[in-house]
């Protein structure tokens, strides 16, 4: 399937905002600086990321069966996102020893890669290669049955998996919620949304709904960490989580604006968002290392990752870099594939 403009769009601002997220990682250490005001603000803002990336998986796979079968479905998956993955760990794992000196038996490497925290950011990988498991489920169902089944999945999730336990959360109550509807528990309800936003046009009164719910989880977000980290004095996450609902109504209304703006956007900045597409998956491997050694090499001019001028500037240097890693990757044969597109 190729993919709309829209979705191209999503793709490479999502890119974005996950490397601003990991050079802002200053707001994981909480503190009464001024600093963590305002990486609680850029974290917050570019939350949408990690949920965009995984709605647009259900946008381009759900359908995977009008293409190509089951098996080659798979092997597209192992091929593309999971040897990748392997081989970056280990990539991760060698640069760890070597730069980092830290030691590692058999056992934690194991684990390491499992529980991705040998490279800590490819913890994406896990939810979603649940996910990629997940779709020949949702893409067995009829199209002409899905509209109303992917609602109803999506609408009922939110409220048992999502809505219930955050106002308990919010309101104090600790009795357990014993109802999941485990078929989209977690992060699988993200491409069904994404399929459902993207396949069926929405109202204009539910659009602007949308919209206001979205100001509302970012507001949520934003406030609601604040001044429960201040008041206790360390990150209080009761407004976190990327299948909490901020972030869920904020990342569908990030969404909403994009299929209805993306095209026309597109359209004065098609030649840099179709350049840089061909790198979001390889920018999303490399950053890491790449951010590794920019701290290393700063720390030396006192520079830190509380810095404004990194968090704000530090992705302008890192994605070109990656780019720059990336063609260099692919012109040698035998290792092109690990930088895929």
């Amino acid at each position: 399937m190729k993919k709309k403009s829209y979705i191209t769009l999503l793709s490479v601002i999502s890119m974005i905002a996950v490397v601003f997220l990991h050079t802002n990682t200053c707001f994981w250490k909480f503190s009464y600086d001024s600093y963590w005001a305002s990486a609680n603000i850029i974290e917050s803002i570019f939350y949408f990321a990690v949920p965009i990336f995984y709605m647009i998986t259900g946008v381009t796979l759900i359908d995977y069966k009008d293409r190509y079968s089951d098996k080659e479905y798979l092997k597209k998956r192992v091929q593309k996102t999971l040897i990748p993955f392997l081989i970056w760990s280990l990539i991760g794992l060698i640069y760890m020893i070597l730069v980092h000196d830290i030691k590692h038996g058999f056992k934690d490497i194991i684990n390491g890669i499992i529980n991705t925290e040998i490279v800590n950011i490819y913890w994406f990988f896990i939810p979603l290669f649940i996910i990629y498991m997940s779709i020949p489920l949702y893409s067995s169902v009829k199209k002409q049955d899905r509209k109303k089944l992917f609602s109803y999945l999506a609408i009922l999730g939110f409220i048992l998996n999502s809505l219930i336990p955050f106002l308990k959360n919010v309101l104090g109550i600790n009795s357990v919620w014993p109802l999941t509807l485990t078929v989209i528990n977690g992060y699988l309800i993200y491409p069904i949304i994404g399929y459902l936003l993207d396949r069926y046009e929405l109202s204009k009164k539910l659009k602007i709904t949308i919209y206001i719910l979205a100001i509302v989880g970012l507001l949520m977000h934003i406030i609601g960490t604040y001044y429960l980290s201040i008041k206790e004095g360390e990150i209080i996450q009761t407004f976190k989580g990327y299948t909490n609902v901020p972030s869920i109504l904020y990342a569908t209304g990030i969404f909403v604006f994009f299929k209805d703006y993306g095209n026309k956007i597109m359209k004065r900045i098609l030649k840099e968002v179709n350049f840089l597409s061909k790198y979001t998956f390889s920018i999303y491997l490399i950053h890491f290392f790449i951010m590794d050694v920019l701290m290393i090499l700063l720390k030396k001019i006192n520079i830190l990752n509380t810095s404004l001028l990194y968090r704000l500037l530090g992705p302008f240097v890192v994605i070109p870099l990656a780019i720059l890693i990336t063609v260099i990757l692919r012109k040698i044969k035998i290792v092109k594939n690990i930088v895929p597109e």
